[in-house]
């Protein structure tokens, strides 16, 4: 099995006229785990003694525990139209991160989003194709980060070239403070002001 590193650029969007028709959106709500409490137990991704993900490839448990190891992950859950997601991440290196993602069922984790005990970012999605057959992700986030929109971009290298659409604004690609997780932890609402 092949590490799975994600390569994606994110810009602010600061005129929402200019977008193009999103059509229907997706709701999401993802919420980030306190990392010391995520374990592996005998191909099993635990968290505060439960499972939640079992039978992990070799692979995704040894990369999985070195990530731990390392002491440098985000693990993340995800709700999706009824869809449960399981995610650990690893820090951002050269532009580009490894990230283990599993679908497990929805109500095997919607009790962990819906505690509220985890911080959490709640956001619409919509989905644009780029001109090369690529995937915009426009967030419109909720909450305490009310008013900010987001556009993502997933690369399949790190040498791939794109166009970037006009209703882009600034990239914001290496400014931690615009990850979801880093939204979770300090919100757009106490973050604004510094922008």
């Amino acid at each position: 099995m092949v590490v799975p590193i994600e390569i994606e650029r994110r810009f602010r969007i600061v005129d929402e006229v200019a977008l193009p028709a999103l059509g229907r959106g997706s709701k999401i709500i993802q919420c980030y785990l306190p990392k010391w409490r995520i374990e592996i137990r005998e191909n099993s991704l635990i968290f505060e003694d439960g499972v939640l993900i079992s039978n992990l490839p070799n692979a995704a448990s040894n990369g999985i525990q070195s990530l731990i190891d390392g002491g440098d992950l985000t693990p993340r859950i995800r709700i999706k139209e009824g869809r449960g997601f399981v995610t650990v991440k690893g820090p951002t290196v050269d532009g580009g991160r490894i990230e283990w993602e599993f679908e497990v069922p929805h109500a095997q984790v919607l009790h962990l989003a819906e505690s509220w005990r985890f911080p959490t970012v709640i956001k619409k999605r919509y989905e644009v194709l780029s001109e090369e057959g690529l995937v915009w992700e426009i967030d419109f986030f909720d909450g305490d980060n009310a008013g900010l929109v987001l556009a993502e971009i997933e690369l399949p290298n790190f040498n791939f070239e794109f166009k970037k659409p006009h209703w882009l604004g600034d990239e914001v690609t290496d400014d931690g403070r615009y990850g979801s997780g880093s939204l979770a932890r300090e919100p757009w609402c106490d973050l604004r002001e510094d922008v």
